[in-house]
């Protein structure tokens, strides 16, 4: 009798080591998202710019302004452990307009248009499986109009501008080659001078800055 309880439990522990055994080949370990690969995706939102108006005749003032962003980005993602690095170019149009009184003239308005935004940005983030939180910086371009459009009609032209930009994002892989996020970006275009086209002699300098938040998706190949 013991002699068959012996058996039984060297039968049982044999059938146990055995099940547990085929348990772990049919249920491997998922491996963890990789953000390496080139991409290629679209963006919409929102852009605030603080346009600041001074000159040697006049008291300064602003033409801030908001409007919307949307253009598309392109770029590459390298992954090291849970480092990511990258560098994505964008380029987007833009309904970003502002007008204000010009200086203490009543009955004037003076404004600011811009026509599109884009940059070239570095970009360096950190991985957590599907999750990707990163910061980013570059070189930024614009295109600003500035001009006097009431009362007064006179143009001080404006142009293309080149300044810098950084930022701050979260990407999330909902599919393995499909990503979504949203991204805030701070953009610094310095001053420019602009001469009228109707007064001789007379020209007002602009100071430019934006900040935008978009939504993003990309096609990662």
């Amino acid at each position: 009798m013991v002699k068959l309880a012996f058996l039984a439990a060297g039968i049982l522990g044999a059938l146990l080591s055995q099940a547990t055994a085929a348990d772990m080949v049919e249920l491997p370990v998922a491996s963890a998202y990789n953000w390496t690969g080139f991409y290629i995706g679209a963006q919409a939102g929102g852009a605030w710019n603080n346009s600041r108006w001074s000159g040697a005749t006049f008291p300064s003032f602003n033409t801030n302004g908001s409007g919307g962003v949307f253009g598309g980005q392109i770029g590459y993602n390298y992954q090291i452990n849970q480092f990511v690095i990258g560098v994505e170019g964008d380029l987007a149009g833009s309904t970003v307009k502002g007008d204000n009184l010009c200086a203490n003239s009543p009955g004037t308005v003076c404004e600011t248009k811009q026509d599109y935004l884009g940059s070239i940005r570095g970009r360096v983030g950190y991985a957590i499986d599907r999750i990707l939180v990163y910061g980013d910086g570059g070189v930024a371009f614009t295109n600003y109009k500035f001009a006097e459009t009431q009362l007064f009609l006179q143009d001080f032209g404006g142009g293309s501008r080149v300044g810098w930009t950084a930022g701050l994002g979260v990407e999330y892989a909902f599919r393995d080659h499909w990503t979504a996020g949203i991204e805030w970006n701070y953009y610094d275009f310095g001053s420019k001078s602009g001469a009228s086209n109707v007064l001789p002699n007379f020209s007002v300098d602009n100071r430019d800055t934006e900040n935008t938040v978009v939504g993003k998706i990309n096609y990662k190949f």
